[in-house]
């Protein structure tokens, strides 16, 4: 075969990589495009419900507000930090780039979807390649790890099936823009890693060395998921190669993981400062769990312990040797479940270990198994390959309709509410003021389009701007104006089919995340009928007690409804003008009463 030849199939080889991953990225887009046609107003297709808050944060650093700001609340000032203000480098690259080509959040997100799929199938394939050298092999490798990372995570397709307490439906590396906009960074590290290792140059090691620690540095900033499991994997990975490698290559590599730890060094000590200055209400959303239980049986650890005892027998029939940098590398990456899901063994401390599990990890350990082919089969027929890519590629199409399906009705109520939101965000915003509106998914995505705060507050905890007391005060006032009674909040308790969201929010600002669902609890205790009769009794004494005084704490300066909605509670306490009318909404201005 000629070398133009062979270049020409290498590229179809990295085509059919990247190519799908970028199509199935869009996919939820595409399929809403369609859907809503000449009708679509600019919204993004949910790929995640927690969406919104990232959206929101962005959205108000293209509008210049401080780093340590709420979107929700409309909160600018004195605030402390959070995950958002922390993690800041993903949000200031997007804003950046928004501002500088004029463009909106909800567009900048389209965008993103499409970019991360890009990059992760690159920084797939490079690491693959890299250490295989098989281009056939790295291009399926690629849609094997990131199409069938769902279903190894126990999430989509599969968490469905059986019933499980699932997080993540379709492609839950492209949820944006945690983990979506750094993703590609993990992978970029590793392969840094592998070349610095691997190389005969000492300078060149030196250089590859600093590339991953400046890609481990970007990534404390950015995502603490995949910092700390990128961390725990060059840890892993370190250890490996001093104990198997040859004597003579332990200068280098020592010097190579030293210049990584010296990086890593001057990262986290103001991330250290950072977190020292976090919000209290960090800590609540984040449901630290102090526990020495080990954690052994997730799906990624038992992949990982599958690879590990493959190594094992091959090492000991001699098909492979122990210092074979491809062993260790698979051998790493097969461990990292183990060290992540367990360090709380010696730590005492867990925090939402199914970050891991759906991010990152999942991943990871499909790399391993990937390498593992690579040593155990020399040749894999193309053929096979392609059989494999497609059935990847099925398997990605399925997951991506999962997404499409349960965010269709409310991305199209959001989508419907833009041309009214448009509007809102010529009106002044007025400080300590907030916008009111019965429908939660106007409250979810009003902070993506404009510089208003929200009532409702829903995104209050994530921005540590009010303690869980206050977050009750803005549920009650909100459900007040809302016309709801005690006997619909006891509903919304008990869970409304029609209203999961809803529901979902009640039960979690009232109570906390670890009392609605199992996966935030170590010890799951669901909540009982007498704790919710306890509320709808204070929600009903609030009811009857409210004041012109409770009014005044959260003061009202607009008004979005449809002409179905009953203002009379509203109006008890403020005038409102005629409303401006736009699209299926009318928008009102607000002046409390005298």
């Amino acid at each position: 075969m000629s070398a133009s030849s062979s270049s020409t199939n290498r590229w179809k080889w990295r085509a059919l990589a990247v190519i799908p991953i970028l199509l199935l990225s869009l996919g939820p887009q595409i399929h809403f495009w369609l859907e809503r046609g000449s009708q679509w107003h600019g919204a993004y297709a949910t790929l995640n419900a927690d969406e919104f808050l990232y959206s929101g944060y962005v959205n108000a650093l293209i509008e210049g507000r401080p780093r340590r700001c709420d979107p929700f609340t409309g909160r600018d000032h004195q605030l402390l930090e959070t995950a958002f203000s922390i993690q800041v480098v993903p949000s200031f690259v997007l804003s950046s780039i928004a501002r500088i080509l004029g463009l909106s959040a909800s567009t900048t997100f389209i965008a993103l979807a499409a970019a991360a799929g890009l990059l992760a199938s690159l920084a797939v394939f490079w690491l693959l390649f890299s250490i295989t050298s098989d281009h056939r092999l790295a291009a399926a490798g690629v849609l094997f790890v990131l199409l069938t990372g769902t279903i190894f995570a126990g999430q989509g397709l599969i968490g469905v099936l059986l019933k499980l307490d699932i997080v993540s439906l379709g492609l839950p590396f492209l949820r944006r823009y945690q983990p979506a906009a750094p993703f590609f960074l993990f992978f970029i590290f590793c392969t840094f890693i592998w070349r610095a290792l691997t190389t005969d140059n000492s300078l060149r090691a030196r250089l590859q060395a600093l590339l991953a620690g400046l890609s481990l540095a970007i990534l404390v900033f950015s995502y603490l998921y995949l910092w700390s499991a990128a961390l725990a994997w060059s840890a892993c990975v370190g250890l490996l190669w001093l104990l198997l490698r040859p004597a003579g290559q332990r200068r280098q590599s020592l010097e190579v993981f030293a210049i990584v730890s010296v990086m890593f060094a001057l990262a986290v000590v103001p991330y250290a400062y950072l977190v020292s200055n976090r919000s209290r209400t960090l800590d609540e959303l984040q449901t630290l769990i102090s526990t020495h239980r080990p954690d052994l049986f997730r799906l990624p650890e038992i992949i990982g312990a599958l690879i590990v005892v493959i190594l094992i027998v091959c090492i000991r029939r001699n098909k492979v040797q122990t210092s074979d940098s491809r062993v260790i590398f698979a051998g790493s990456f097969a461990l990292l479940p183990f060290i992540v899901f367990n360090q709380q063994v010696l730590t005492g401390r867990s925090m939402q270990p199914f970050h891991f599990e759906s991010f990152i990890v999942n991943y990871v350990v499909l790399v391993g198994a990937v390498i593992l082919a690579s040593l155990l089969w020399q040749n894999i027929p193309r053929r096979t390959l392609l059989w494999v890519a497609s059935l990847c590629i099925l398997l990605g199409v399925v997951e991506v309709e999962l997404v499409a399906g349960p965010f269709s009705r409310t991305d199209t109520a959001k989508d419907e509410m833009i041309p009214v939101l448009r509007r809102l965000d010529q009106l002044p915003a007025q400080n300590g003021s907030a916008v009111f509106s019965p429908y939660l998914e106007l409250n979810q995505i009003l902070p993506t389009w404009t510089r208003h705060g929200t009532l409702l507050a829903i995104g209050a905890i994530d921005f540590g701007s009010a303690s869980h007391e206050e977050r009750k005060e803005f549920l009650y006032t909100h459900l007040y104006y809302s016309g709801a009674t005690a006997e619909r909040l006891r509903a919304l308790f008990n869970g409304i089919p029609e209203e999961l969201g809803l529901s979902y929010y009640v039960k979690y600002a009232t109570f906390g995340h670890e009392r609605v669902r199992p996966l935030y609890a170590l010890d799951f205790h669901p909540l009982t009928q007498d704790e919710i009769e306890t509320e709808v009794n204070a929600y009903a004494k609030f009811v009857d007690t409210f004041s012109r005084e409770q009014a005044l704490k959260h003061p009202l300066t607009y008004a979005i409804a449809d002409e179905k909605f009953d203002f009379n509670r509203v109006d008890r306490w403020y005038e409102r003008n005629a409303g401006e009318r736009v699209g299926t909404y009318t928008l009102y201005q607000l002046n409390l009463r005298k």
